[in-house]
């Protein structure tokens, strides 16, 4: 078994690094000060062509392969999880599309994803159905040649975005037989409601919106998928964003580390750094193992992936572990930088808010839990 990247994987990672702490690091405090999404320097990363990573060249991407798409989403969560968040919700719905769609869908909504002019967005959760996915109740009811939606989805990532072009929504096509089935609706479709952007603890530049649907009417045609089979087609996209949150808490874990490592040589206390302190050494030892450890977990499930192997076990086993990988490591980051790091001003302050969500969004850790003791048979 081969643990080395690639020379291309390599040179993306490089890339994409450079280009983070180059152009995203820089305003990541004030858009998170702010909540204010950066849509310019959003196309400026479209720009650079990453966002078509795993596009095929036809609808203007470069055919990459999984575990290149999971670097780039590290190395961008590692200055600016909020941006990171934004680019892999974006992308996996053009992915459903990709899947999914028709040639019509694809040639129309994935080539504006892959150059950052558009954003995508998908509309699962429901006020009374987070890790519950079979209890959602918005319904899509065909009316002749439309589909009529009705209800309510609530955190959905990238709905709200100036740049924003449609939403993937998850429906019961036909409640009494509890019939699932995936839509999509473009933005200003009448009947399409998006309420005023979340306040929130963490992601703040990130839009994040409730989704209110009165006799929304979309043509047929915007069925995405075989009618029915939208549960299947939803899981199995979640377990793919799963190792997108995990690429997203890799890089939290490790700019948390690159923090405290730093302060903990300059941080002088009875008389020497409080690096060289035993108890502190092994804060930082055990951040650096987790993360490694994270890491190997994520590039096995992107790899089985790639070779169309099963790989749910592992896809959950690594969001399960990168995600809580990430609490601690910011909890440990706060706690070595002391007071400072209770303060605004200190960056790990704004990591520590970022990680929260990770062990709550795309499935909780006590889900993944629960899917991961069905793999093992119980």
């Amino acid at each position: 078994m081969d643990f080395e990247y690639t020379d291309e994987q390599k040179a993306i990672q490089k890339m994409m690094a450079d280009f983070s702490n180059k152009e995203l690091a820089p305003g990541a405090e004030e858009r998170d000060r702010t909540g204010k999404f950066p849509y310019d320097l959003y196309k400026k990363i479209g720009k650079v062509g990453v966002l078509g990573t795993i596009f095929p060249e036809k609808y203007g991407g470069s055919e990459g392969d999984t575990l290149s798409w999971y670097l780039i989403i590290e190395e961008v969560s590692r200055v600016d999880s909020s941006l990171g968040v934004t680019m892999q919700v974006s992308v996996a719905s053009g992915r459903r599309v990709l899947v999914n769609g028709t040639e019509e869908w694809c040639s129309k909504l994935i080539p504006p994803i892959a150059k950052g002019e558009v954003i995508g967005a998908a509309a699962i959760t429901e006020p009374n159905a987070g890790s519950d996915v079979q209890s959602i109740r918005t319904t899509a009811i065909l009316e002749g040649d439309e589909w009529v939606i009705n209800g309510t989805k609530a955190f959905i990532t990238n709905a709200g975005t100036e740049i924003t072009s449609f939403a993937i929504v998850m429906c019961l096509t036909d409640p009494s037989k509890r019939e699932f089935s995936v839509i999509i609706v473009p933005n200003g479709t009448p009947g399409y409601n998006i309420m005023p952007a979340y306040q929130k603890m963490g992601w703040r530049s990130s839009d994040t919106h409730e989704l209110v649907f009165e006799n929304c009417r979309v043509p047929r045609e915007n069925l995405l998928g075989k009618r029915g089979r939208g549960l299947a087609r939803t899981l199995e996209a979640l377990t793919y964003g799963r190792l997108s949150l995990s690429s997203n808490a890799l890089g939290l874990s490790r700019i948390c580390l690159e923090e405290s490592l730093k302060y903990s040589k300059g941080r002088v206390q009875f008389g020497r750094p409080i690096s060289k302190f035993q108890h502190v050494q092994g804060l930082l030892v055990d951040m650096a193992m987790n993360i490694e450890l994270g890491r190997l977990m994520r590039d096995k499930a992107a790899w089985l992936y790639d070779q169309k192997k099963p790989n749910i076990k592992e896809a959950h086993m690594a969001k399960l572990f990168c995600t809580e990988t990430a609490v601690k490591a910011a909890s440990v980051a706060i706690q070595i930088h002391g007071g400072m790091g209770f303060m605004d001003e200190c960056p790990v302050s704004r990591y520590y808010r970022d990680c929260r969500v990770l062990t709550i969004g795309d499935g909780t850790s006590e889900i993944q839990k629960y899917i991961l003791a069905k793999e093992l048979g119980c």
